[in-house]
């Protein structure tokens, strides 16, 4: 009996681990099977995203043109009117020639129909591009809606690092001031949209909100200014000058002409505002305002303010109102003016093509870097490429 015994549990031990090797080998292909379909809408969405990616780059690639091209096209007719020397135009631009500047939304021909009036805007920005000074003037405008807070509410106060807040805040404020009847907008670094594009993008269609680019063309000059706010800490930079106050005077007291004396600091700062220029930029196309954006260099806005601001209000659909800004540029615009040691950032950075231009622009009234050594013209100079961005 116990060989019997023996024997028939040896046949059940057989029995379940052909069983036990069926059930795993079905567990096994189904397995196999869901991990083929997960692999395929891996691929799907990864295919997706490559798709949704390259139509944001396209899209940045498109805006880049466009917003290159109409800088180009503005600095021509600066040069034209004999405005390269600081005077503003006069009078703003006439009928035609704003609405062959303005985008398809908003080009309309004749007087100015309350039908086709923006509904709400955003001023996408990044700063030290002189969008204080626009939206101080747009503020004062009779029909357009600014917080009295301050002109980049979202970006400050308990909304900095809630997005989903801030959407809640934009939506209200965009409430308030179309019950008003006025067109409400304030000033948006691309921070909140992009942590959450969708829900800007949403927002962006519900209230038909039209886009004002603003960015600034001459990083050189504009890293100048950042590194005497970061390394020399003048905040008159970002703060513009005082009430009363002129260029002028602050200069004859000795308050312009700066050392650059930390190039690797210098270099930082410049690739630090190359990586906003593009944050900024992946903003826009993220937002996809079905190409309503009006893009706003600051080089425009200096040497040519009144155009400037009749393009934003031609862009918006309301009446050309001019009001004074309240920030007045507190550095020169010319690098010999500004940089006192400007020899040193010739030697720098003149090397680097996509800089070079920079130095060589129509504003500079004669400051141009001379005799340079060869070596200033090597193209793989360590300055040419971008800076790690760690800091103490």
């Amino acid at each position: 009996m116990a060989l019997v015994y023996v024997g028939m549990d040896t046949h059940m031990q057989y029995s379940r681990r052909l069983t036990c090797s069926a059930a795993a080998e079905a567990s096994e292909k189904a397995a196999m099977t869901n991990l083929s379909k997960i692999m395929a809408s891996h691929s799907a969405a990864t295919a997706e995203q490559r798709r949704v990616t390259e139509e944001i780059e396209a899209a940045v690639a498109a805006a880049r043109a466009d917003a290159s091209a109409t800088l180009e096209a503005s600095l021509k007719d600066a040069a034209s009117l004999g405005l390269l020397a600081g005077e503003p135009t006069p009078q703003p631009m006439d009928e035609d020639t704003l609405v062959a500047r303005m985008p398809p939304c908003a080009a309309r021909t004749g007087a100015l129909d309350p039908a086709h009036r923006a509904k709400a805007f955003f001023i996408m920005y990044m700063g030290h591009s002189a969008s204080t000074a626009v939206i101080s003037e747009m503020s004062q405008h009779s029909d357009i809606y600014v917080d009295p807070r301050g002109p980049e509410p979202v970006d400050h106060h308990e909304y900095e690092l809630n997005t989903t807040l801030a959407l809640e805040y934009t939506r209200a404020f965009f409430d308030t001031g179309i019950k008003q009847g006025k067109i409400p907008g304030f000033k948006l670094r691309p921070t909140h949209v992009l942590r959450e594009p969708e829900a800007w993008r949403a927002l962006v269609k519900e209230y038909d909100v039209r886009l004002i680019w603003n960015f600034r063309a001459n990083v050189i000059k504009q890293a100048s200014g950042e590194y005497r706010h970061r390394y020399l800490k003048d905040n008159s930079v970002i703060e513009g000058l005082r009430d009363g106050e002129t260029l002028e005077t602050k200069c004859a007291n000795g308050g312009c002409a700066f050392n650059i004396t930390d190039m690797e600091f210098f270099h930082m700062v410049l690739t630090d505002l190359l990586n906003n220029d593009n944050l900024i930029t992946r903003a826009v196309a993220a937002l996809q305002a079905d190409g309503c954006v009006l893009s706003l260099p600051y080089e425009e806005y200096l040497y040519s303010r009144d155009n400037s601001m009749a393009q934003v209000y031609r862009f918006l659909g309301v009446p050309f109102e001019d009001h004074p800004p309240n920030r007045q540029k507190a550095t020169s615009d010319n690098l010999c003016d500004a940089v006192a040691n400007v020899d040193d950032l010739c030697h720098a950075f003149y090397g680097c093509l996509r800089y070079r231009w920079m130095f060589d622009d129509g504003n500079s009234n004669g400051c141009k870097c001379v005799g340079l050594a060869p070596s200033s013209f090597a193209s793989n100079k360590g300055y040419c490429g971008m800076a790690s961005l760690k800091r103490d």
